[in-house]
């Protein structure tokens, strides 16, 4: 702090900073030799604060505080209360106090010594959950704490932490928290492995109103700021944040107690939710289909299922992998889209083609090995079209690279479990490894149109004549080319589009090259008669692997989407869990494609200088 230069000099110190009913609230302190004073100014605009009061703080004693030998104060609000909470020395220790109003001027104790994590510092105002104040917190990886008195508190386990191959790769520290209309805003800097150290990175993360405590809807791919800071601008500590009019304002004060901010525009910066389509729900009976010890061609692992809807029931056709390590397909279906209730104890589809050469249980010649399977048929995508079910697959001999087959099988066949398939053609280039290709569900513009590839472009083969066999397709995949997007290594396709009324919807998934080897899914809306154009897609991930099931299997990480239908109003995704297990994730169909097609360009934010903040007039 500084030192006063004359006796009695005031010394200017800033605590905190708030949102409170639009306005922006400032509480600063003012220390002297003879004693120390609290303060509380209000702003309209983030930068003109004028003196308003002087704060009044009575212990249960009914004696006043003494503000000497305290620090550290922050505010919220709940109802009609207002709340400091500070640190002071009692006793020979530290103690946390919390303070409560009804005026913002006049506050009396009621917490003397709060059992807060040292380095929680923001309550977020206007929210409780389940009756409990809650604050983030963190200094390497972010938590959450909760407190239903605001003495005994409960801290949760790591939410989320640093990403390894992204901005925030160091240690996280949580700056500042507030609800917005999509959810608990929490920003944090990271002092990146990588950056010089003038250098300040600021990230966002959103979670859930319903459930705080888990991990991030959505966190920030890039910085929702990032600059270099002269020595005397570079935080000593961060005051708060506060929005106010659709504009993010942080607030840090220096190591000589200058106060600055900076302001963010919410759109631009990318941390208006709502303009971004949203995630999927997992279903609580997840995973719903898993290995049957007893049965031997499933018994290590069944995923990726394929889903149609017809006749009022869920078909679902899933990978299967048994004990001699070959996948095959099994059958499943479901009349609420969740509850299994039928599953045929044999696999209704093999490989066709003879192994050649290659004997049970050795090792294959080829390299390729996929979800713990070294041969077989894998990740069926079906499609209807008129009195005929069509599936592609990927169709791999233990030999050859694998590539994209097809067969069909007639609707009354497929009703009445009578599997009698098409012989599979080889659509794909002999000698190229290609996966993720499927069929739009109605010919378009006269034409059968096959999806093939969505990288980076999307990709459609227009064919007449889907029973040919003689037909192949050539597809070249290229790398993306915006590091800054999510979905900056594209892997492909997953379920077959949807017809909605905006467009063809299509889910897939794909990777970040900054939070490697995950699979996440996203979703994009394609012109209806012109389905390589993209008219939406979403800026973040709808799904990504954080469950144990998703992540503790043949390959951790991983959502893999091959099927999806809609069922009266509800979107019904179904994928696979970590290369194990099959599951289901759902959403109010409107609600979904009304936040897909709303989304904004995120567009790089406009450089608004630092403000320096000056201290009260009155001061």
């Amino acid at each position: 702090m500084i030192k006063p230069q004359a006796k009695n000099a005031a010394v200017f110190y800033p605590y905190t900073v708030a949102a409170y009913d639009k306005r922006i609230i400032f509480v600063y302190g003012l220390k002297t030799t003879e004693g120390a004073r609290v303060f509380l100014s209000q702003s309209t605009n983030s930068v003109d604060f004028s003196k308003e009061c002087e704060l009044d703080i009575v212990l249960n004693n009914g004696k006043k505080e003494p503000l000497t030998h305290c620090d550290g104060f922050s505010f919220f609000t709940y109802g009609k209360h207002s709340y400091l909470m500070y640190s002071c020395k009692a006793r020979g220790k530290k103690q946390v106090r919390v303070a409560q109003s009804e005026d913002m001027i006049h506050f009396t104790v009621v917490e003397e010594d709060a059992n807060l994590p040292s380095n929680a510092s923001f309550i977020i105002s206007s929210y409780k959950r389940k009756k409990r104040f809650l604050s983030y917190y963190g200094d390497t990886s972010i938590h959450v704490t909760a407190s239903s008195d605001l003495s005994s508190w409960h801290s949760s386990g790591e939410i989320f932490s640093s990403r390894k191959n992204s901005f925030d790769n160091g240690a996280l520290r949580v700056i500042g928290t507030m609800i917005i209309e999509q959810g608990i805003l929490v920003l944090y800097t990271s002092k990146s492995k990588d950056s010089a150290d003038s250098t300040l990175q600021v990230g966002a993360a959103l979670f859930s109103l319903d459930k705080p405590y888990m991990p991030p809807l959505w966190r920030s791919d890039v910085p929702v700021w990032e600059e270099t800071l002269e020595k005397d601008a570079y935080p000593s500590r961060f005051l708060g944040a506060a929005i106010i009019d659709q504009a993010l304002h942080i607030y840090w004060a220096s190591a000589e107690n200058e106060m600055f901010s900076k302001t963010i525009n919410l759109i631009s910066a990318g941390l208006v939710r709502a303009k971004v389509a949203r995630q999927l729900k997992r279903h609580h009976k997840n995973p719903i289909i898993e290995p049957k010890a007893d049965n031997d061609w499933e018994k290590e692992a069944t995923f990726n299922p394929a889903a149609l809807y017809l006749d009022d029931k869920i078909h679902l056709l899933y990978r299967a992998i048994g004990e001699n390590g070959m996948s095959v397909l099994g059958y499943a279906s479901s009349s609420d889209g969740v509850t299994i209730d039928e599953r045929l104890n044999y696999p209704i589809f093999t490989l066709v083609s003879p192994l050649k050469g290659v004997k049970r249980n050795t090792l294959p010649a080829s390299p390729y090995v996929s979800g713990g399977s070294w041969a077989g048929c894998e990740d069926p995508r079906i499609t209807l079209i008129g009195k005929r079910i069509y599936m592609t697959y990927v169709l791999f001999d233990g030999h050859n690279a694998p590539g994209v087959a097809l067969t069909s099988i007639s609707v009354d066949n497929f009703l009445k479990k009578d599997w009698k398939w098409k012989k599979p053609v080889l659509i794909s280039k002999p000698g190229e490894i290609q996966k993720n290709w499927m069929i739009f569900p109605e010919k378009i513009n006269g034409k059968y149109a096959v999806l093939h590839s969505i990288t980076p472009k999307i990709s459609i083969e227009y064919i007449d004549n889907l029973n040919s066999e003689k037909l192949v397709i050539e597809s070249m995949k290229l790398p993306g080319n915006d590091d800054n997007r999510w979905d900056n290594i594209m892997r492909g396709a997953g379920a077959p589009p949807l017809k909605t009324k905006y467009g063809w919807l299509v889910l897939y998934h794909a990777m970040d090259k900054r939070d490697p080897n995950k699979y996440k899914v996203g979703a994009m809306i394609l012109d209806h008669n012109d389905p390589t154009k993209i008219l939406f897609r979403c800026k973040h991930p709808i799904l990504e692997p954080i469950a144990n099931y998703e992540n503790h299997g043949a390959k951790s990480g991983v959502v893999y989407v091959c099927g999806a239908v809609i069922k009266e109003d509800t979107l019904f995704v179904y994928y696979g869990g970590a290369d194990s297990v099959v599951c289901v994730a759902t959403e109010d169909v409107s609600n979904f494609l009304g936040d897909l097609t709303k989304q904004v360009e995120q567009s790089a934010n406009s450089h608004i200088p630092l403000k320096k903040i000056n201290k009260p007039k009155q001061i």
